[in-house]
């Protein structure tokens, strides 16, 4: 069943990239109506947890946190990051994109296999403020049925690409069922001009802002990243962390 729904996913998304490009007057209309809310450099709910839907850690005592990697899956890069979390019975919560789903649907499968969980990354990676609102809950819908048709229920847990989002994206996700899950630690692993930030200072990023209750945001396509990892998961659990997906993290709020 879930070969025939990639194919109705790309179809979404070949009409929606036309439709966006045939109307770019009309998504910014629709932006402009929009109360925008910063995508970098706000301060999250004092609790974590906001009201809309946005969530950037869990209250909590317990000493866990929850590995998140942002785009893919990738070839090499997705095999490598699953490695590290096998090999220390890592769980994480990976947010794919649709259209990279459909090409490498066998590591899907195997992120799957892994106990790690999926969370929607939507299907194209389109930045979502420049987008109608028809064309936003296209992209998470097109994604979600994918995802759905590999899991066999739909997601709940939704990361806009870039971290971009006004209160149209935050109302049309949660009209959807789904948490904005956002970040309480982010090491800077994926620059824009593509140079790789060192192991050691992705390893000291992470560690130094490591919280209970805390979401760390890092990226699939990175091999300093993965490298990263063998450092990241023996130094947490010495100081007493347990890592858990972030459907997990939301189980055991206030615990």
């Amino acid at each position: 069943m879930h070969r025939l729904l990639p194919l109705l996913a790309l179809g979404v998304a070949l009409f929606m990239a036309c439709a966006t490009a045939a109307t770019p007057a009309r998504a910014a209309t629709s932006l402009a109506s929009a109360d925008a809310l910063p995508a970098t450099g706000e301060h999250p709910h004092p609790g974590g947890m906001a009201p809309d839907g946005r969530v950037w850690f869990v209250p909590m005592q317990r000493k866990e946190i929850a590995l998140t990697f942002d785009d893919g899956p990738y070839p090499f890069y997705t095999p490598l990051l699953l490695h590290q979390l096998e090999a220390d019975g890592t769980p994480a919560t990976f947010f794919l994109v649709g259209r990279t789903m459909q090409e490498y649907p066998q590591l899907v499968e195997r992120i799957i296999a892994s106990g790690s969980e999926l969370g929607n990354h939507t299907f194209n990676h389109f930045t979502l403020t420049s987008l109608s609102d028809d064309e936003i809950e296209g992209q998470i819908s097109a994604c979600g049925g994918l995802i759905e048709s590999y899991t066999g229920g739909a997601p709940t847990l939704f990361r806009p690409p870039h971290g971009h989002y006004d209160t149209r994206v935050l109302d049309i996700a949660r009209k959807l069922g789904y948490r904005t899950i956002l970040w309480s630690d982010a090491p800077d692993d994926a620059k824009l001009d593509n140079r790789e930030l060192p192991v050691s200072l992705i390893v000291e990023r992470v560690v130094k802002h490591a919280t209970p209750g805390g979401i760390v945001l890092l990226h699939s396509g990175q091999y300093n990243t993965a490298m990263a990892l063998a450092a990241i998961i023996p130094q947490l659990r010495a100081e007493g962390y347990t890592f858990v997906t972030v459907s997990q993290l939301l189980a055991h709020q206030d615990l």
